[in-house]
């Protein structure tokens, strides 16, 4: 699978839900991640925004050409960023391919610095359904080790939404507690002549 045909105006909106939220019914949070801007390198500037909450504000992500992160905004002007890029993709994508990389993620605000060990394999090629439809993807799964915690990830990437339409996160911290965050493609704008 090849590197995403990103552009300007593509449009995804997510919900996030932990697995409690599903079993009790809850909204999550629902975000739209609009691209506003293609950078001369070929970065993707994304803003994003909960819509299911009034007033909320725009917050501003920054990715690699191949989509991996850059920076993203926690509140408005406050960003963590990531360096090198946070290497979720390593196009072109191929059951089997594995990569590895030691990252730091910095918030200069606060002159936090912490390293991150990633990991990700492709493990297979699935059809997979979300909110958003029926979707050809490929499933990778993310080990990500930071002195604070363990983080196992399963997602999957569909060349259709040039995204990843799902994601299973779970996240063991140092004191014992585990939490599941899944995230699903509700729906996507992008269109195509």
């Amino acid at each position: 699978m090849q590197l995403p045909d990103i552009r300007v105006g593509d449009r995804w909106v997510f919900v996030t839900r932990t697995q409690e939220e599903i079993e009790r019914g809850d909204a999550g949070l629902v975000l739209a991640n609009h691209v506003t801007q293609i950078g001369p390198n070929g970065e993707v500037h994304v803003e994003v925004q909960r819509t299911n909450k009034a007033d909320a504000p725009v917050l501003k992500n920054i990715y690699s050409k191949q989509f991996d992160l850059l920076s993203r905004e926690i509140v408005p002007g406050e960003a963590i960023k990531y360096s090198p890029a946070f290497p979720q993709f390593d196009f072109p994508l191929s059951v089997g391919k594995n990569w590895k990389d030691t990252i730091t993620q910095s918030q200069p605000d606060w002159e936090l610095h912490t390293r991150l060990g990633v990991s990700v394999s492709v493990e297979a090629e699935q059809t997979i359904t979300v909110p958003a439809g029926t979707f050809h993807a490929i499933r990778l799964q993310g080990h990500y080790t930071a002195a604070q915690a363990t983080v196992m990830t399963h997602y999957w990437y569909a060349p259709a939404a040039g995204r990843a339409v799902k994601g299973i996160e779970d996240t063991l911290s140092i004191n014992g507690v585990r939490t599941r965050l899944i995230y699903e493609l509700q729906s996507l704008n992008r269109l195509r002549g």
